[in-house]
């Protein structure tokens, strides 16, 4: 079983990364845009995706672990020196994007609202 942890902003980020990192399991990211009082992100393609997402977990191998990380507010995100765009081990241009942390897979924008990409980012490399 997978198991989801949601976090807020990039301090949050790293402290769960490091935790789960220690785990020697595989460890999926989703950045998305932050979420007003109602839930709705101003992001309107995570919108879109994170329903796919959710929904494609059931592919993801057992035992491991989905961060759903808030990337804030759409001004901060804007900010070009935003820490998640300096990040060399992040190094997001869009949200939402979608990856497997420490490895090549990844997806992201549109591409996060399609089933079939999803799902791939989720089979195991075993």
């Amino acid at each position: 079983m997978v198991v989801l942890h949601k976090v807020k902003g990039y301090e949050e980020f790293k402290e769960k990364v490091a935790e789960l990192e220690t785990t020697g399991q595989y460890i999926f990211i989703l950045f998305s845009g932050g979420k007003d009082e109602n839930g709705q992100s101003w992001c309107p393609y995570c919108v879109t995706a994170e329903p796919v997402i959710h929904d494609a977990l059931t592919k993801a191998p057992k035992n491991s672990h989905f961060i759903h990380v808030d990337v804030g507010q759409r001004a901060y995100w804007k900010d070009l020196n935003n820490p998640f765009r300096k990040d060399p081990n992040t190094n997001l241009v869009f949200v939402p994007t979608l990856l497997l942390w420490k490895s090549r897979k990844r997806i992201d924008s549109i591409n996060c609202s399609k089933k079939d990409l999803v799902e791939m980012i989720f089979e195991a490399d075993d």
